[in-house]
């Protein structure tokens, strides 16, 4: 009986979990297969969209309603609890921003000072696809691989020196002044799923957010405690 009532505490957990998060805690257990499919459906949930996390659950369903009504036909194995368990601790204690994002003092920063051949070459040799452009602890904006078409397409001038400066390329990264570009603020304590769909809003409308600044409570003005880009968020989202 001891694999069938662990089994059974991580089942409820997971239906409380969703019946909260999802429905207002307004469902029964008859309609949680028919809530699993909505939520799939609406890509509300990034491990219930996986096929194969979807599947584990719908068998686990299956499984707890036999378990429930007859316990001693049915005896989960060891393996699948193990499955079920790393799933429903995925959905139900996801990580937050705060355990993934890059610290403010491991960022890769440059200033205004800085010049377009040293970022250039900073994107090579850090891996980072974006840099952050920062004077005096503020965020003045983010020079990305992107960011010299940006300038060209601008100014009338075909040709950048390397030689020159940030400041002088500042339409190019200052994201207030570009409508498809931009950056939102995010609070430390938010679930990584909530993250990645910040990034995914506004693909219809052919916008494209850059980053996402972590601050304590998610607003501009705090301080900046670290960074996350949409690689860091795929990174977890798929291990």
């Amino acid at each position: 009986m001891e694999k069938e009532r662990y089994f059974l505490q991580l089942f409820n957990e997971l239906e409380e979990y969703l019946r909260i998060t999802y429905h207002k805690g307004d469902y029964s257990y008859t309609g949680f297969i028919t809530r699993l499919y909505q939520i799939k459906k609406n890509r509300e949930n990034m491990i219930i969209n996986n096929n194969h996390n979807f599947e584990i659950i719908k068998q686990a369903a299956q499984m707890r309603n036999i378990i429930s009504h007859n316990n001693d036909v049915l005896v989960p194995s060891e393996r699948f609890i193990d499955e079920f368990k790393n799933i429903v601790e995925k959905i139900t204690k996801p990580l937050i921003v705060r355990r993934i994002m890059t610290k403010y003092n491991d960022l890769q920063t440059v200033d205004l000072k800085a010049t377009v051949g040293d970022v250039v070459d900073l994107l090579k040799t850090s891996g980072y696809s974006t840099i952050p452009v920062i004077e005096k602890d503020d965020l003045i904006g983010i020079f990305t691989e992107k960011s010299l078409f940006d300038y060209l397409s601008l100014k009338d001038s075909k040709s950048i020196d390397k030689a020159m400066k940030i400041k002088d390329i500042i339409e190019a990264i200052d994201l207030n002044n570009h409508p498809r570009k931009y950056y939102d603020f995010i609070s430390a304590d938010t679930s990584i799923y909530d993250a990645y769909q910040l990034f995914n809003k506004d693909i219809k409308q052919r916008r494209e957010m850059l980053l996402l600044l972590v601050t304590q409570n998610g607003k501009s003005g705090e301080h900046l405690l670290g960074i996350i880009a949409l690689r860091d968020l795929e990174n977890h989202l798929i291990n």
